[in-house]
């Protein structure tokens, strides 16, 4: 992995720094309520300096760079951006999570299945790609250049490095113990017949965690087999679980619940040590089809259903155009 002394000595240095953090948002606000207190205990201390609360289960920061974000996301934020200024680490108060293990409850309906024979998956192969995907199905939305250019940093140490070196730092301390590797991927499913790219999307592993980010989807069918695949490949890979973000209706179908978040921080900081080494692999493009119907003992055509009358996990867009995969964090609230 590579080296994140840098960040490290930052970590060592504002040790000293941050106590005035609370006491300054007591006394600007001249309230300081639960909510309040509630985010800034899931706040670490070493963090501080670099970020503050926003409102609601947002933080915000001024920094892009990719070590920062990685310690985030290894503290369990989901980091999006507010604009090309403003880093808004997100901590939502209950997160939609599938799990993966030590039973799988991920649904994969018979229709995605037929459907999975026309495509293929692979990982890591065209990120530049996926967010011009995404901007085009979206907008820029939360995908400002800055955010993306660290995302692309952190794929490329992944790619390389097999990982960026977040800080292992203890709760309440400024003396890093150790590192954890956090790992970006891009997710691409391709039109297996035309070998156009279908769908995609971007997203990050910390232990036995992934967490989906956000993605696109411009064929029929894409986005559910694309969901189904992968759900299918982060078994074979060893995950836990698979951290959905948002609650949304489609997340649901497939199998996802919601947990408080400060279970899911729990979570986080306890796989990020015991799964350290879990890697999402795909070697080159491989059909849809051989990944899903990949069966372990446990996971069985018992999680096999039908999505419920009247939705899909590809939604509909309103002015009844193509079907869309709903992209994570569609709206901020």
């Amino acid at each position: 992995m590579a080296s994140s002394s840098a960040l490290s000595l930052l970590i060592q240095r504002v040790g000293t720094m941050s106590n005035g953090r609370s006491s300054a948002l007591k006394n600007a606000g001249e309230v300081y309520n639960e909510e309040v207190s509630d985010a800034l205990a899931l706040l670490p201390r070493y963090l501080r300096v670099y970020v503050s609360h926003y409102h609601d289960d947002f933080y915000v920061a001024k920094s892009f760079d990719p070590r920062l974000i990685a310690q985030l996301m290894c503290e369990g934020f989901l980091p999006i951006a507010g604009s090309s200024r403003f880093l808004l680490p997100k901590l939502h108060l209950e997160r939609c999570v599938l799990q993966l293990r030590p039973h799988s409850k991920l649904h994969i309906s018979k229709s995605t299945r037929k459907k999975s024979k026309r495509f293929q998956l692979s990982i890591n192969a065209a990120f530049d790609d996926v967010v011009k995907g995404c901007h085009k199905q979206h907008g820029i939305n939360w995908l400002f250049p800055p955010i993306v250019n660290a995302f692309r940093a952190l794929q490329r140490e992944t790619i390389e490095y097999g990982g960026c070196a977040a800080q292992l730092v203890e709760k309440d301390s400024f003396r890093p113990s150790g590192t954890i590797p956090v790992r970006f991927y891009s997710v691409e499913i391709w039109n297996a017949t035309t070998g156009e790219l279908a769908g995609g999307e971007l997203g990050y592993s910390v232990g036995g965690i992934y967490t989906s980010l956000t993605g696109f989807t411009n064929e029929d069918a894409a986005g559910s087999v694309q969901l189904a695949a992968l759900g299918k490949l982060l078994l074979q890979c060893g995950f836990i679980n698979w951290d959905l973000g948002m609650e949304m209706e489609y997340k649901r179908q497939l199998g996802a619940e919601l947990i408080e978040r400060t279970d899911f921080v729990r979570e986080v900081h306890r796989t990020r040590v015991e799964n350290k080494d879990l890697v999402l692999r795909c070697n080159g493009r491989k059909n849809a089809k051989e990944i899903i119907d990949f069966d372990r003992p446990d996971d069985d055509d018992a999680n096999d259903t039908k999505p419920r009358h009247g939705t899909k996990h590809d939604r509909t867009t309103n002015d009844g155009g193509a079907k869309k995969r709903p992209h994570k964090d569609e709206k901020m609230k």
